[in-house]
């Protein structure tokens, strides 16, 4: 059996890098990347001989030259030479050639981080597995994963399903490990685990929604209200969708608890009364805004206050819905409208990827749409080639008696 140093070391989730003894070669370090697709393909498909043809096809689909199997051979030498920089007794036998094909010399010692994660990750799904043995083997396969499957050449066809088949089972993995620390009580792992998975994919919302879990559980109130911010900006300018009603609800339950209990008097109003330097109408995010309009509503009911609730709503001239660069680009600079045309007491927040939310304190219909109009002027004024068209409406807000 071959010592540890005497085995080769092949990592292809994230990058791809070939480790023998004390050296190290990878994609960051050389640059071409025909021989690292090369390399890559003969070590994914290592257990067939692989043909002239095939090997051609992927390397040059679209360059017709008058030799593409005498490139395919320079290529080879040209990937034989770099793995020589391991400085492996035998790198002229990585890469085997007979009567036409070519093939990954899978008598080599080896070790594949995708076999090792695909192997802990079914020994974690095993039933028979003890609860405490299964935690530390997903967490072992966790710390495998550090990226999705060759992440540098996502662009090939080959890899995708790879990919998807991987990265299917790492968010899966990351769920039943959540799982199992949360019922340790083991929050602070629970976050560098999440946080890790954020960086690999952004756009899982389970990640983003036990991340903040932690952070509260661990008493970090305010990181996780960034943390939150952080993801519903992303979710909406990227995606265009507002966060599920668990976050939603998360949410809401950290800005119950951001504050300890104090009968320091002059220290709450102080609290309260925020310096604001901003001028114009008050942006909050929607769940505050619900906050705002139920007080205000039950208010009215006593106080007789006229309040009108108005919606702004940008679509593509022919009515149908923008794309989502083109609203990213021109929702901001609507909002600065907004901002620089309402009062210190109007409030706004946005209702959706392509929608802005008001409520105005104002005596009538016709001055609210007076103030809508003000808005809309001051945007076109601005912008007078935007594509969009901005369409608003009005209405009185429900008096809860």
């Amino acid at each position: 059996m071959a010592s540890d140093n005497q085995i080769l070391r092949v990592s292809m989730l994230g990058g791809c890098s070939i480790a023998w003894g004390g050296r190290t070669i990878d994609d960051v370090s050389y640059r071409s990347r025909k021989p690292w697709l090369l390399l890559e393909y003969l070590i994914t498909f290592r257990n067939r001989d692989i043909s002239q043809e095939e090997l051609v096809d992927l390397l040059y689909p679209n360059e017709k030259g008058a030799n593409p199997t005498g490139a395919l051979k320079t290529l080879v030498y040209r990937v034989r030479s770099m793995l020589e920089d391991l400085d492996y007794p035998d790198s002229r036998n990585m890469i085997l050639v007979t009567r036409g094909s070519y093939a990954w010399n899978t008598s080599l010692p080896m070790e594949l981080d995708v076999d090792q994660f695909e192997l802990a990750c079914q020994k974690a799904s095993s039933p028979w597995i003890a609860p405490d043995e299964k935690l530390e083997t997903c967490l072992a396969a966790a710390d495998l994963y550090k990226g999705d499957f060759l992440s540098r050449t996502a662009g090939e066809a080959w890899v995708t399903p790879l990919s998807t088949y991987y990265h299917s089972m790492y968010i899966h993995l990351v769920q039943t490990t959540v799982d199992l620390l949360m019922a340790r009580d083991r929050w602070a792992e629970v976050g560098q685990l999440c946080d890790q998975a954020i960086l690999i994919d952004g756009y899982e919302e389970f990640f983003h929604y036990h991340l903040i879990r932690a952070l509260v559980r661990t008493g970090q109130t305010q990181l996780a209200l960034e943390q939150y911010k952080k993801m519903h900006s992303l979710f909406y300018t990227e995606l265009g969708v507002t966060p599920s009603a668990d976050l939603t609800s998360l949410y809401r339950e950290i800005i119950k608890t951001t504050k300890h209990a104090t009968s320091d008097l002059p220290a709450i109003s102080q609290f309260l009364r925020q310096e604001d330097r901003l001028t114009g109408a008050f942006f909050c995010e929607l769940e505050v805004f619900k906050d705002i309009y139920n007080l205000e509503a039950r208010s009215a009911a006593r106080s007789g206050r006229s309040m009108y609730l108005c919606l702004i709503t940008a679509t593509m001239r022919d009515g149908s819905v923008p794309p989502l660069k083109l609203l990213n680009s021109y929702m901001d600079k609507l909002a600065d409208c907004i901002q620089s045309t309402l009062r210190r007491g109007d409030v706004v927040a946005k209702y959706s990827i392509s929608q802005y939310i008001l409520l105005l304190p104002t005596s009538s219909a016709e001055n609210g749409n007076l103030a809508l109009g003000r808005i809309l002027d001051r945007f076109l004024e601005r912008y007078p080639r935007c594509p969009l068209a901005l369409e608003s409406a009005i209405q009185p807000m429900d008096i809860l008696e």
